[in-house]
């Protein structure tokens, strides 16, 4: 009788469904996914981070670097077409010079709106989740499937009201998509960016050095990663263009 017992309460466990057994909260599941890019130890002690790539679009390469000061200042440089420009955001200032568009050809400061929208950017741990102190809630939403890669969907809700959703490989725990709602000019809109080939760095950490964003049309690939570098507080201090012959 008991062998017969132990075999019915075998066949029991095993009949349920596997989403009970392996279920997770959205807590966990963040967890596991600052353990699996580094651990927060590894992660508080970056203060820096320059990253160094390109995007190509319509068969034309645009170069850009990405500079940031964990809650002090972050700037974008990119080239393209012989022009340079660039995006500085400062806790609380920012200003943009785009030469190669139309209208962008002098140092404008951001708009007031523009600026609290981008202002968490400043977090150097922000954009991958690895920060839970700024997170006020996270629900698992269940399962999908992005890119074929099946992954852990998880609702988050920041301190400050923020809200995004998502998307954990199943297998390794990198978030590998990020849905997020943001505000321009009173309308909510929502901004998906794509993460992939996460690579470890000699500080502990690990990265995408891939990331796909709408506004850019492409894939940006990284090509060098510098951290806890010393940078400059002219870096985030808006110069005007050089003048030319011509311009004078």
């Amino acid at each position: 009788m008991r062998s017969i017992s132990l075999s019915l309460l075998a066949c029991a466990i095993l009949s349920v469904p596997a989403s009970k057994v392996t279920a997770q909260t959205g807590d966990e599941i963040i967890a596991k996914h600052i353990d699996a890019i580094g651990g927060e130890k590894n992660w508080d002690k970056i203060v820096s981070m320059k990253k160094v790539g390109s995007v190509t679009i319509q068969g034309m390469e645009i170069s850009m670097t990405n500079t940031i000061v964990h809650n002090k200042g972050l700037r974008m440089d990119i080239s393209v077409m012989g022009m340079d420009g660039y995006v500085i955001l400062t806790p609380k200032a920012g200003w943009m010079y785009m030469p190669m568009q139309p209208g962008m050809d002098k140092v404008t400061p951001m708009p007031e709106d523009q600026l609290k929208t981008a202002a968490d950017q400043l977090n150097i741990k922000r954009a991958l989740l690895a920060d839970k102190s700024i997170i006020a809630k996270a629900v698992f939403a269940g399962k999908d499937t992005i890119d074929n890669i099946p992954c852990l969907k998880v609702n988050v809700t920041g301190k400050d009201g923020a809200e995004q959703t998502a998307y954990f490989d199943a297998a390794n725990y990198n978030m590998i998509r990020s849905e997020n709602k943001v505000k321009v000019k009173d309308e909510e809109q929502e901004v998906a960016m794509s993460f992939s080939n996460f690579q470890k760095q000699a500080e502990g950490i690990t990265i995408p050095m891939t990331e796909t964003n709408p506004a850019f049309g492409g894939d940006i690939v990284y090509k060098s990663v510098e951290i806890n570098k010393p940078v400059s507080d002219e870096a985030f201090k808006p110069t005007e263009p050089k003048k030319t012959e011509a311009g004078k």
